[in-house]
This record gives C-alpha cells, structure tokens and sequence, in this order.
C-alpha cells in the first residue's frame, strides 16, 4: 500500500498544496469530474500544471537535483573560503570539517558562536591549537564568503579542492593534503605524468646556472614538463631555458598569486602563461611569502613531480629540503655532485653521500634514467630531435650491467644464470643487477630478475623480431 505523500503521484506532483487543496478528491471540491475533467477546461490530459505555472512531477524532480547540486555548489565555496583563512591550515582545515561535518556546517557555526566551544574540544582532544584570532578570520570570512571567489577573478585565480575531478591525484599522498590548490593557466600540466623538478640554490655559480638550463633544454625536448619554485638562480634558470625550448614549465610558489614570486620573473610568469604551463600555490591569494612557507612549498614540487634533479645546492638550501621530500615520496632524486670543499655543492655531496639519491653523470644518462627514451615528438627537420633509442642507452652502461641488461632483455634469470650466462664473478654481476634495479630497468620477483623500464621495450622489440 503507497503512502499518500503528494511525491509519488501523477501527473501532477505537490501543486494542489499551492493552490489550498487536498491531494486526493480535489476536483470535486472544484465542482469537477474526477476522470476527464482537464478537457472540460480545455486544458491537455498531459502536461497542464504547467499551462497554469504549477509544478508537475519531472519539475519537482529538476527542483530537488537542482537544490542537491546547489548544496554541493555551497560546501565547495564554503571550502575554498575556510582553506583561504589566515591561521586555518591543512591541519586545523581538517580537524574543523572533521568535527563540523563540512566546510559550510563550520562557517554557519563560526555565525553562531559554536566554534569556541569546538576550540576547546580540538585543544583537548587533538591537541590542535584554536586561537581567537583564527575564530574571529573564520567568522569574518563566513559573513562574506564570495570575497575570496571575487579576488581570485581579480588574479584570474582558480581553484581546485578534494571534492573536484580535476584535484591532482598525487596530492593525495600527502598527509595532510592541501584543503585548496590555487592556480593561474593551464590545470592539465599539473596533473600530467612525465614531470620532473630541477632545484637548486638562489645564489648559484656560472657553471651552475648553465648546467640548470642544459638539463631542462634535454627535459623539454624529451617532452617533460619541468617543475620549479620561481626563485632567482637555478629555479629561474630552469623555468626560463624549457621557456626557450619550447617546453611547458610549472612555477611552484611560497605565498599568494598576489606576489608571485620576484619582480624580476613577472615577465617571465606571462610566458610560462602562454605556453601552456601553470603557477601554483596552497596559499590564499594575498598571503606574503615567509621563510615558513618555503618548505610546504618544497613538499608540492617533489610530490607533483616523477623525479627531482639537484643541481647546485649548498649545505642549507631549500633544494635539500625538496630532495628529501622526494625520497620519502618514493620518487627518484638525481643530483649533480660537486668538488669536495666547495661550498656551493657542499649540499648536494651531503644528499649523495647520506641518501639513496644518485649522481647526475650526464644529459644522455639523465634521459636513461629518468626513462624519457623517446619522448619528445619531433618532426625529422627539428634539430631538436633528439630521441634516444634503447641499443643507444645500452651502450651508455658499463660492460657489466650492459651485459646483464642483455641477458634480462632476453627474458627472466635467477642470479646463477646471469653469472653463467655473462661470464661475469658473481660479486660483479651482483653489483650491476643492483645498478640496474636503482635505475629502474630491472625488477626482482621471487629468486628471479625481469626486465623493467625500457629493457621492456627492448625486450618486445626483439621478441617481435624472431
């Protein structure tokens, strides 16, 4: 038996409550024959709520989705709001919705006193600090909550949330993430595969400044998208040599769209605009750069990026910080090694000899490394192609992992056949099975070693040839 709640009748939904009548029986109180009577209106059996401006049953529908997409329309502005607070971070962001249930429940609770109360019980319990200068930015942002969506127009700013498709899935694996990733261009290359970070110090060396653009000239034309801070030295250096290849770069800065980054690298903003690429911050669009906010920068260029490549760092530059970040996050870290004594790579010596991080030896190296073996699509008149093949990288490696790299390529051996089958003492073949697995071209599974990386491709090529 179907309840008699106007929601599930039909034709007409809940438009007799609008005009004062019952749901059932209605027409007879009109004088009206229960069956047939639109016609005796003149009005159409189907469809005439909405000649006299009522509601039928597919209206009541768009009007309840219509509200459900409002509401979450709501909870997205309200989120961008609260993570837009000074004093709120992802930390205190968390804790906030957590115990609120949403961004928007916490901004009406911040309108109605209820967030002292909360104060006290996230200072208790979580050990989360709450100080009234926080509640009195939440309550400020809560009574106008489309200030922060009409600065970031102002900017040509967007944003991007958990609660989006478009959110970066490696920012993700942070803890906690970013509650907003504010942004100007083009929101794909931050999301793309094939992206790699080049750091290093502000003040760097001539040497150091050439080497910085000679690696992202070989990233570019392999077709990574280089990542760096917008720093003057090797972050400038970097962002401005993809610039001049042809690249797509992203700028990753420590304050607000609002100063982005030194006044000397506006103009070069407009290019990186224009081309395709895309500057990035967690932080609202008027918030200064600190000395605080470099290192959460630092964990947003590493976790975005496949690899980070060190190039010129002194023993308390940032660029550690990154490389250390991109260790923990399981991504690669590539750093050029420098002469002992000088401090100016005094930093990058530490990393390579305190960390799994390995030394950069070369650009062809670099691009075996990274596995960009034919990545960059050029046509056959670009003196920039420059694509490698895998005979060609093989011939980069020494006589002993090359020949263990011929064997797997051939298919699966245990570490007694490749000793048997290369001729090499098992100590040498042991090392260069572990040379090969660092760089990514071989794997381990069980007492076997496979081939991996673009020993793959090598692998099908020549299986496709027998």
């Amino acid at each position: 038996m179907q309840p008699s709640g106007c929601a599930i009748r039909a034709p007409a939904s809940c438009w007799p409550h609008e005009l004062g009548l019952r749901d059932r029986g209605w027409p007879n109180e009109l004088g009206l024959r229960d069956g047939g009577w639109p016609n005796e209106l003149g009005l159409r059996d189907g469809g005439w709520p909405n000649e006299l401006g009522l509601r039928d049953g597919a209206d009541r529908m768009s009007s309840v989705r219509g509200r459900s997409l409002g509401r979450a329309s709501d909870e997205r502005r309200a989120w961008v709001a609260l993570g837009a607070v000074d004093g709120v971070g992802d930390t205190r962001f968390g804790r906030l919705v957590g115990a609120f249930g949403g961004a928007e429940a916490v901004m009406e609770a911040s309108t109605q006193g209820q967030l002292e109360t909360a104060r006290r019980a996230m200072e208790s319990e979580a050990n989360v600090r709450l100080d009234t200068k926080t509640v009195e930015n939440i309550r400020s942002a809560a009574r106008d909550p489309l200030q922060i969506q009409r600065r970031m127009a102002q900017l040509d700013v967007w944003a991007l949330t958990p609660l989006d498709d478009g959110y970066p899935a490696r920012l993700r694996e942070l803890d906690p993430a970013p509650a907003v990733l504010f942004g100007r261009g083009d929101q794909d290359a931050v999301r793309a595969d094939g992206s790699v970070a080049v750091v290093g110090t502000r003040r760097p060396t001539i040497a150091g400044r050439a080497l910085a653009a000679r690696v992202a000239t070989r990233l570019a034309e392999c077709g990574a998208i280089v990542f760096s801070g917008l720093a003057i030295g090797i972050d400038g250096a970097a962002h401005a040599a993809t610039l001049d290849a042809g690249g797509r770069t992203v700028a990753v800065i420590g304050g607000g769209h609002a100063h982005p980054g030194p006044r000397a690298h506006r103009a070069m903003v407009e290019r990186i605009m224009a081309t395709g690429g895309a500057m990035i911050g967690e932080l609202a669009p008027d918030t200064p750069p600190t000395r605080g906010t470099f290192p959460r920068r630092n964990r947003l260029i590493s976790v975005l990026t496949d690899a980070t490549l060190v190039i010129e760092a002194p023993l308390r530059s940032g660029a550690l910080i990154t490389a250390r970040h991109a260790l923990e996050q399981g991504r690669t870290v590539l750093v050029a090694p420098g002469r002992p004594g000088d401090p100016s790579t005094a930093g990058c010596l530490a990393l390579l000899r305190e960390t799994p991080a390995r030394p950069l030896v070369g650009l062809d190296e670099l691009v075996v490394d990274l596995d960009l073996l034919g990545g960059h699509e050029a046509s056959a008149g670009d003196p920039r192609a420059m694509e490698m093949d895998t005979d060609t990288a093989l011939r980069l490696l020494g006589p002993a992992e090359r020949a263990v790299a011929e064997r797997l390529s051939r298919g699966p051996a245990s570490a007694d056949a490749l000793i048997a089958d290369t001729g090499l003492t098992p100590a040498v073949a042991s090392g260069a099975v572990t040379l090969l697995l660092l760089r990514g071209w071989a794997q381990s599974v069980g007492p076997a070693y496979l081939a991996a990386g673009p020993l793959v491709r090598l692998s099908s090529r020549r299986g496709g040839a027998a």
